[in-house]
C-alpha cells in the first residue's frame, strides 16, 4: 500500500477535563545554539519544551546577555521530540506534547496571516505563530493519521518516537526507552460528508526506567 500524507491528532480517551495544564501555547522549530528558526508544524507532530517565549511586546527589552528579559510564564518554543526520553519527565507526565490544532487553514503572506475557512481537520501551524501543544499523558488514547508514522503501522503492535514521528515497531523499546504507544486499533474518519482517511488510536505507554 501507498505510503499517505495525512496528518492528525485528536484526543481520544483522556482525563484532560480535569488537567487544565495539559495544552500549552508554543511556536516550533530548531534552534542553532541560541538561534531559534520557526517552522511549519504538522498536525500531530510531537514536540518538547525548549524554553520560554518573550513576552509579546517585549521582545526588544534584553538583558545583559542580550536574551529577552520578559518571558512568558507558560507558553514555550517547542523542538521535535528526537526519541520517547526526550521529555524528560518519569511519571505520567511525559514532557511530550503533540499539536493539537483547533483552527481552520491558515496562509501567511509577508507579516499578515489569513485565515482560509475550509478543511478544520489535520490543518497545520505556519512558523513563526503560535498554536497549542497537547501533552502525552501516561495510559490515556491518542489518534494519528497515517502521515504521522514513519510507515504503515499494524494494529497490536508498538510505535516509538523518532524526530517528531512516531515509529512503527513490533516489539515494545527495551527498558529505559522512555515513552512509547501501543496500536490498539484503526478506524476510518470523515471530515464533512466525505471520508478522510484512517486513524490510529494509540494508547501512551512507558518502559521501566532504570534505577
Amino acid at each position: 500500500m501507498a505510503f499517505i500524507d495525512k496528518t492528525m491528532f485528536e484526543i481520544t480517551v483522556s482525563n484532560t477535563v480535569n488537567n487544565q495544564t495539559q495544552h500549552i501555547a508554543g511556536k516550533f522549530g530548531t534552534f542553532a545554539g541560541d538561534t531559534f528558526t520557526g517552522a511549519d508544524c504538522s498536525a500531530g507532530i510531537l514536540a518538547v519544551r525548549h524554553s520560554l517565549l518573550p513576552s509579546e511586546g517585549y521582545e526588544s527589552i534584553v538583558d545583559g546577555s542580550d536574551k529577552p528579559e520578559i518571558l512568558n510564564g507558560n507558553s514555550w518554543y517547542m523542538i521535535a521530540a528526537s526519541n520517547g526520553a526526550a521529555g524528560s519527565l518519569y511519571g505520567d507526565h511525559t514532557g511530550i506534547y503533540a499539536f493539537d490544532n483547533y483552527e481552520t487553514s491558515r496562509a501567511q503572506v509577508g507579516d499578515n496571516l489569513y485565515f482560509v475557512g475550509g478543511d478544520t481537520l489535520g490543518v497545520g501551524l505556519p512558523a513563526n505563530t503560535r498554536g497549542d501543544f497537547g501533552e502525552i499523558i501516561i495510559n490515556e488514547q491518542y489518534s494519528f493519521g497515517l502521515g504521522n508514522f514513519t510507515s504503515e503501522p499494524t494494529v497490536g503492535q508498538y510505535a516509538t518516537i523518532s524526530n517528531g514521528k512516531l515509529a512503527p515497531a513490533a516489539n515494545a523499546p527495551a527498558g529505559g526507552s522512555g515513552v512509547y504507544f501501543k496500536v490498539l486499533r484503526k478506524a476510518p474518519v470523515t471530515e464533512g460528508a466525505y471520508y478522510w482517511g484512517d486513524k490510529y488510536v494509540l494508547q501512551a505507554l512507558r518502559t521501566a526506567e532504570a534505577a
